[in-house]
């Protein structure tokens, strides 16, 4: 049995995960923003004959940002990832403070927690699996024996689709060309 089996390991896979989601949401909330301001100012007109753009294209950029960053509200869905990413963590420093954690008592901790949790994007978390892998495990054998196999365009597309259908497979299962062409043409 590995560490990857323990309640300490889902909370910082977890935790992981939920950081990466974050990230994401605040960077493209900023990219939104940014392109709200600099397309919606007055200097776009300028900028639109300088690179002989029409001036519809530039509304038109305004109005799908714009609409884009109201409709979807990137900010709220990263803070919201915030929030769990916070709770993961305390949890580890609680799992830290007890001398004989009992796995019953944190993995109904980890289940309230997940009880407030937005649909899982899987190849994020098959990636965040991976990194909690290699934080918590020294031995090579062990890892190359429990990492998850992440196909390029999954990794590629992890925070754009949820893959609820996926069956992720170890690393060290063989795989045969035509099963990574399929794997491929699936995603």
């Amino acid at each position: 049995m590995t560490d990857a089996s323990v309640p300490k390991f889902d909370a910082l896979r977890n935790a992981i995960y939920h950081s990466a989601r974050k990230n994401y949401y605040d960077s493209f909330n900023r990219m939104l923003n940014f392109l709200v301001i600099i397309l919606g100012a007055g200097v776009a007109g300028k900028v639109s004959e300088l690179f002989h753009l029409g001036e519809r294209w530039l509304e038109f950029g305004v109005i799908l940002f714009a609409t884009l960053q109201l409709t979807f509200d990137f900010g709220y869905k990263a803070r919201t990832h915030e929030f769990l990413q916070r709770k993961y963590n305390e949890m580890l420093a609680d799992i830290e403070l007890e001398a004989a954690p009992d796995p019953a008592k944190w993995r109904s901790k980890l289940y309230t927690i997940a009880s407030d949790e937005p649909m899982p994007m899987r190849a994020l978390d098959a990636l965040a699996y991976n990194a909690a892998l290699d934080a918590t495990i020294s031995d090579p054998a062990v890892k190359q024996a429990n990492r998850v196999r992440v196909p390029f365009l999954h990794r590629l597309l992890r925070h754009f689709l949820a893959r609820q259908g996926y069956e992720y497979q170890l690393e060290s299962q063989p795989v045969r060309w035509w099963q990574r062409l399929i794997d491929n043409v699936r995603s």
